[in-house]
This record gives structure tokens, C-alpha cells and sequence, in this order.
């Protein structure tokens, strides 16, 4: 958790638990240890400077559902952080989404 969020963290830790007295909890409700559950197709649109959600999380949830044999089309934005603000990204990521929901919906 980066210290510019220290103001949020109580907040947060009741929204999701927290993560140094609840990691059974955190573990019971997170989507890596219950990859093997997903066999629906996904998509992961990632910002590679994301401080919320790292990108090594997105990879191990992408690896995950591959080996299912699940479908998953990964985009990484380089240049983005959590959310994408950039409009060639923006085009580039809701185009992708629009594709994806074109083949599998």
C-alpha cells in the first residue's frame, strides 16, 4: 500500500479485510486461489505503472486461467496506471472489449 493511502487505510481494510489479521479471509475471497473455478473467457486490460493492482497480479491470474484452458485476452498498457487515461488507450481498450464481447457473448 503505497504511504500517500495511509489516510484510506482503515476504510479500506473494512471494505476487503485486512490483510495482516484476515488472510483467510482475503484468501477465501480472492480470484487467484480459485482460478481453477474459471472456465468462462476473460479479459484483463492492465496499466503496467498500476500501484493498485500490480502487473504480476494480472499475470498470475492470466497464467492461471490458461492452464483451465479458459480463453484470456491480456492487454498491457505501458504507459498507463489504474485506469486508463490516455484516448488511444481508451479507443484501443473498449475496442478490445467490444471484440471480445463480439466473439464470446
Amino acid at each position: 500500500m503505497p504511504p500517500w493511502w495511509e489516510a484510506a487505510r482503515e476504510l479500506l481494510y473494512k471494505k476487503i479485510g485486512d490483510p495482516y489479521e484476515q488472510t483467510e479471509y482475503i484468501r477465501s475471497i480472492s480470484p487467484l486461489f480459485h482460478a481453477e473455478k474459471i472456465n468462462k473467457p476473460l479479459i484483463v486490460l492492465q496499466g503496467a505503472n498500476d500501484p493498485r493492482v500490480l502487473q504480476v497480479e494480472s499475470d498470475d491470474i492470466v497464467e492461471k486461467v490458461k492452464e483451465n484452458g479458459v480463453p484470456v485476452e491480456y492487454i498491457i498498457f505501458e504507459d498507463e496506471g489504474h485506469g486508463f487515461t490516455k484516448r488511444e488507450n481508451q479507443i484501443k481498450g473498449y475496442r478490445a472489449i467490444r471484440e471480445f464481447l463480439d466473439t464470446y457473448l
